[in-house]
């Protein structure tokens, strides 16, 4: 009898399989690996915050009928938090996470500066992922988490294009 672990293994490579032979090139790109991806993080409660903000804003778009293509891609640049699959739309989703809103929503802290880091990640990803010829969007889920209640999401679809970042 197998136990958990090779079953899961088994399971695991038979949806590798099937995503490589896919059509869907959005499918075929969930199985690469990216070298700079971390799974681990500091444990510091700012980490902690942004971890459960990013696990909260994934269950929700997952409920919302996204499909979670990667977590936490590390790139030069930055991070890109979340990047899920809309239909036949790449999705590039910057989470922000707060315990309270007293100084504002968290979408708020989405400045320029990190819209255009975001737009070089995602550039990167594409090329990585041969997707050129798949529409993107860019998203921010806004997430505020007071203490023992429950949790304020706010998913903000197209938030910024890049033709608005690069006029200039």
């Amino acid at each position: 009898m197998l136990t958990k672990r090779p079953l899961q293994f088994l399971i695991n490579f038979w949806h590798q399989l099937r995503s490589q032979w896919s059509a869907d090139p959005l499918e075929r790109c969930r199985w690469i690996r990216f070298p700079a991806t971390r799974k681990s993080r500091s444990e510091g409660k700012k980490d902690q915050l942004a971890r459960t903000g990013e696990e909260a804003a994934a269950d929700y778009l997952i409920s919302k009928g996204f499909t979670i293509l990667h977590r936490n891609i590390r790139f030069p640049e930055g991070e890109l938090d979340l990047v899920a699959k809309s239909e036949r739309t790449l999705v590039f989703i910057e989470v922000k996470t707060r315990r309270t809103g007293k100084f504002g929503e968290p979408y708020h802290s989405v400045s320029e500066q990190k819209q255009r880091r975001q737009v070089t990640m995602a550039s990167r990803f594409v090329s990585i992922c041969r997707l050129q010829d798949v529409p993107v969007r860019f998203d921010i889920v806004s997430i505020v988490l007071p203490s023992g209640q429950e949790p304020k999401i706010e998913h903000i679809e197209h938030a910024f294009r890049v033709n608005d970042l690069f006029r200039r």
